[in-house]
């Protein structure tokens, strides 16, 4: 039953001032559901930019992951391999081992984030 359809029944077996009360509360209940669909429409938009906005700061963060983890570990030994061997990275091995655990690393990192679907 739409709202037309309420009013026109109500003026059909009403006296005058019963109509023009029901009339008043049907216009009201009318007021009311457009402002309501009006708030509904700004929820969600409001909804579909947060998505959005919840997409992207997953992608920057999953970056920021991929290039942090490389970036402390070059700051361990501070480029410095001649003298190394004050962090215990004093045989040949030294910076294939700390590469090696880079490249892990990040790669890991990046398997995790694309299984998490943050890229």
């Amino acid at each position: 039953m739409t709202i037309n359809t309420a009013i026109n029944t109500a003026t059909t077996t009403a006296t005058a001032e019963e109509q023009d009360r029901a009339l008043a509360v049907l216009h009201e209940i009318r007021d009311e559901l457009r402002d309501f669909n009006k708030d509904m429409d700004r929820l969600n938009s409001l909804t579909e930019d947060q998505v959005k906005s919840t997409v992207e700061n997953r992608k920057l963060t999953a970056l920021t992951l991929m290039f942090v983890i490389p970036s402390t570990f070059a700051a361990i030994p501070g480029a410095n391999f001649e003298h190394l061997n004050e962090y215990g990275f004093d045989n040949f091995f030294a910076l294939p081992a700390l590469l090696g655990t880079v490249l892990a690393a990040s790669l890991g990192t990046f398997v995790f984030v694309k299984k998490k679907g943050w890229l």
